[in-house]
């Protein structure tokens, strides 16, 4: 097979010789030009039926460090320190992102949670670092048809050294230090840079696990065996199995915490 080196997203991998971790493939393709989620705050009044104002901040699209998971963290610490917010919604549809920030911005959604009561809606996605995120609110309400899960870490080692052979393609890393380009993507991974890469995702995954079991007030043992182990769970079985509080919509929710009487949901079954 040839490496189309037409392929911007390729041309980047070959060029930089990254080793990828998490969802490193979706940042390469934002350093190429496709933008990040910007979750930013709004303030919803709650009527005359409650005190107060409700924070709603959406956490929509890919998790990133310095993007996404830095502007929720300020607005989580914004609205946890606001006196005129009397409540807290992460407005939750997200596949998760990068490890790096996401212990930090979980830190601080259990923080405000100490403060303020802290409502993930998820609708209609909380994976991975959106579910680590989730895990750590006040309470967890899944919209019918949503997810949640995906609780797991993963590095990828791309090798492209035999595509490169049959381009005619000779690639010499001359470098320092005895790691420094281990896991590049121009020869197949070793025994050892295999190692080293499986006992950081586990240090990862371990980490996740134990997040996930604080913030749910279950053991480490049901979410390693019960909370799908890297699959994502839909809203009747999540409810059931601990991973979620209950079912509900993100109306219901604002006008639940407003004091109003929330409509009469629907079964996750009725359109099935």
């Amino acid at each position: 097979m040839k490496l189309d080196l037409s392929n911007p997203l390729i041309a980047y991998l070959a060029a930089t010789g990254e080793s990828l971790h998490a969802l490193d493939l979706e940042l390469a393709a934002i350093r190429l030009g496709r933008p990040a989620a910007e979750p930013d705050a709004k303030l919803v009044a709650t009527g005359s039926g409650g005190a107060g104002m409700i924070a709603v901040i959406p956490v929509q699209g890919l998790m990133t460090a310095r993007g996404s998971l830095e502007r929720l963290r300020n607005s989580m610490r914004s609205a946890a320190n606001n006196p005129d917010v009397s409540a807290i919604v992460m407005d939750m549809d997200t596949p998760g992102g990068t490890y790096a920030g996401t212990p930090e911005t979980a830190a601080a959604v259990a923080e405000a949670a100490k403060a303020k009561k802290v409502v993930a809606v998820v609708n209609t996605l909380a994976a991975s670092a959106g579910y680590w995120l989730a895990s750590q609110a006040s309470e967890i309400v899944m919209s019918p048809s949503a997810d949640v899960g995906s609780i797991g870490v993963y590095r990828m080692h791309i090798d492209v050294s035999k595509a490169l052979s049959d381009l005619g393609v000779t690639i010499n890393l001359i470098h320092s230090g005895r790691f420094k380009v281990e896991g590049n993507p121009f020869e197949p991974l070793g025994d050892e840079a295999r190692a080293y890469s499986q006992a950081s995702v586990d240090e990862s995954h371990d980490e996740f696990i134990q997040a996930v079991a604080a913030g749910r007030g279950v053991s480490r043992a049901k979410v390693r065996e019960d909370f799908g182990q890297g699959r994502v769970i839909g809203a009747d079985k999540a409810v059931s199995l601990g991973m979620a509080d209950r079912i509900g919509t993100l109306p219901e929710v604002l006008s639940s915490l407003a004091g109003r009487r929330a409509p009469q949901r629907r079964s996750a079954m009725a359109f099935l």
